[in-house]
């Protein structure tokens, strides 16, 4: 059971630095660095649902395995709607005009949001000692600035909100931070997590 905890806090460490990749800015990093980071973190949540699952009762255990599901279809959907734009039936340049660019920086804004709901699910059921806050920290940053960018894009067509870009930046960092901290906790095997 430890190595399985101690595998998901590697993951969620890795995940955060590919994670990192978003903030670089460059497309040529950020979209590998999305997607490599989507797939660490739901590896993360496996381990998690394996070590923690049964204490954060049902719906905890669910949620993450919910969460690993919906970043598996979240891509399905996507890699579906990229052979549908190079066949030509959608448009390329309708879906960057209308911002859904945004989409493809949507893998770890699922996989966060996962992680946020069993963190609110287990500050009920307390299946961590001390820490039950902690999973909520480290996953809402992402999912917070995706959905507002992906609204804002929405509502003004496509245009992008440069007058956020700092404030954006700066919680990428924080979930970077976040996601570090909460796997670097999950790896220290010599304090006790969780309850007897």
């Amino acid at each position: 059971m430890s190595k399985s905890i101690k595998s998901s806090g590697w993951a969620f460490i890795l995940g955060g630095f590919s994670f990192a990749a978003i903030l670089t800015g460059s497309d040529l990093l950020a979209f590998p660095g999305s997607v490599i980071s989507a797939i660490l973190l739901a590896a993360g949540m496996s381990g998690l649902r394996a070590r923690y699952g049964e204490k954060g009762g049902g719906l905890g255990g669910n949620i993450l395995r919910m969460g690993v599901i919906a970043t598996v279809l979240f891509y399905i959907g996507l890699a579906s709607l990229a052979v549908l734009s190079s066949s030509g039936i959608v448009p390329g340049d309708q879906l960057a005009a209308k911002g859904l660019w945004i989409l493809i920086f949507g893998g770890p804004a699922v996989v966060l949001l996962a992680l946020t709901l069993f963190g609110l699910s287990a500050s009920f059921r307390n299946p961590l000692s001390r820490l039950n806050w902690l999973p909520i920290f480290a996953g809402i940053w992402y999912p917070a600035v995706y959905f507002f960018l992906a609204g804002y894009l929405f509502t003004h067509n496509g245009e992008y909100p440069g007058q956020y870009h700092t404030a954006m930046q700066v919680m990428f960092l924080m979930q970077f931070v976040a996601l570090f901290v909460f796997g670097a906790v999950l790896n220290d095997t010599s304090q006790e997590l969780a309850t007897a």
